[in-house]
């Protein structure tokens, strides 16, 4: 499990003395220990570098298209969704808002009211993420 996440050099090591990167990335390994099918990710990418996170959405995939995890992923980085997932479903207030490709939920007019308000000036900020 900690060869298949790229995490076996910390194998000595308590969870305590890791980074908060590779505490997600064995909290994916307790995923794998038990017998899950459907996994739930809230905002696994916070507080976590780029680099660890690019080894997170990598494990994820992995452990998608080798072993057939489903993942349903809550998560703002739009660069780690990106990565993950197609198509996304994009919801506000409990309800879904809009599903299609990344591309088509940072256009869409009714996610960036509901999480940017209405303005050019705001839907330049959601292209950029």
């Amino acid at each position: 499990m900690l060869e298949f996440l790229t995490i076996s050099h910390i194998a000595d090591l308590r969870a305590g003395e890791v980074s908060g990167g590779q505490k997600k990335l064995l909290e994916l390994g307790r995923t794998m220990m038990g017998d899950a099918k459907i996994v739930f990710l809230d905002e696994v990418g916070a507080g976590v570098n780029r680099t660890l996170l690019y080894t997170i959405a990598d494990a994820i995939k992995r452990l998608n298209e080798e072993r057939g995890y489903t993942f349903v992923v809550i998560e703002h980085d739009m660069e780690f969704i990106g990565r993950l997932c197609d198509p996304v479903i994009c919801m506000a207030e409990g309800k879904k808002l809009a599903e299609g490709s990344l591309a088509e939920i940072k256009a869409n007019e009714q996610v960036i009211e509901a999480y940017l308000g209405t303005g050019l000036k705001n839907k330049d900020k959601l292209e950029k993420t």
